[in-house]
């Protein structure tokens, strides 16, 4: 075997180790990359959680202030028909508030899911790609040899 021979078959399994090595970083990657995207969708949720008690925490504080002030001045919170009306109103738009929050975040987790999937599609494509320009040098280091003999 001479050395131009020799040459093309060290050239071609440089190129077919290093398209290799190329194919996993890009699945580490996209892995790394969907991880993430995944992490940031659960720290999403915990704020959305985090959101809705301090939604619920205002309406008790309003509530408890309510009752206190009827309290005060000499009203039953249990038969006083505005003071009723006012708790419902606030339980009303309380609900309102928590259903746009809930969905807001449901629209956010869904994001997040297509994002860590795309990043998986897109590093199992560049990976697959990889492999095949690794094949590809096989067959073009292979072709490159016979020539030389």
């Amino acid at each position: 075997m001479g050395l131009p021979i020799a040459l093309a078959v060290a050239s071609t399994a440089v190129s077919f180790m290093g398209y290799q090595q190329a194919a996993k970083a890009a699945k580490m990657e996209g892995a790394l990359t969907a991880r993430n995207i995944k992490t940031q969708g659960k720290i999403r949720q915990l704020q959305a959680l985090q959101e809705h008690n301090a939604i619920m925490q205002q309406l008790e504080s309003f509530k408890s202030t309510n009752r206190s002030i009827a309290g005060v001045s000499g009203r039953d919170a249990g038969s006083d028909r505005s003071l009723n009306a006012l708790m419902k109103k606030a339980d009303k738009d309380n609900m309102q508030t928590i259903q746009r929050a809930n969905y807001q975040a449901l629209a956010e987790g869904s994001k997040y899911a297509q994002q860590a999937q795309m990043a998986q599609v897109k590093a199992s494509n560049l990976s697959k790609a990889y492999r095949l320009k690794a094949f590809g040098s096989l067959v073009s280091g292979g072709f490159q040899a016979s020539q030389v003999s």
